[in-house]
């Protein structure tokens, strides 16, 4: 199995964030996410599974949808924070001024749902 460094490896891209896959197996699937300042991902959800993110170089925050006043719950992302997707629920991922580099992590295979 060849080894893959989150951030030596980087990869960012001007028009949308970049998404690496490091880790792919039958059942497991860990990707490096790069984002450049204020770039975000786009709501989407994983209908069958939880998706974990490890920051792992600077900032920017998990988004989930919420029934909750504001319809957002943000979750603050810095180096070495982990935060949590559940299954079903839509989110979105947006770095800081500086951008993001993290690892999400799911089972495979992955569906994913954009929304709108």
């Amino acid at each position: 199995m060849q080894s893959v460094n989150l951030i030596a490896d980087a990869r960012y891209t001007d028009d949308k964030p970049n998404v690496l896959h490091a880790v792919k197996t039958d059942q497991l699937l860990v990707d490096g996410v790069y984002l450049k300042g204020m770039q975000a991902m786009g709501w989407h959800k994983l209908p069958d599974a939880d998706r974990a993110f490890l920051c792992v170089q600077g900032s920017g925050e998990l988004v989930l949808e919420t029934t909750a006043a504001g319809n957002e719950l943000r979750i603050p992302l810095a180096p070495g924070a982990v935060a949590l997707a559940p299954r079903g629920v839509f989110f979105d991922v947006v770095a800081g001024r500086q951008g993001m580099v993290c690892s999400a992590i799911s089972k495979f295979p992955v569906r994913v749902v954009e929304k709108g």
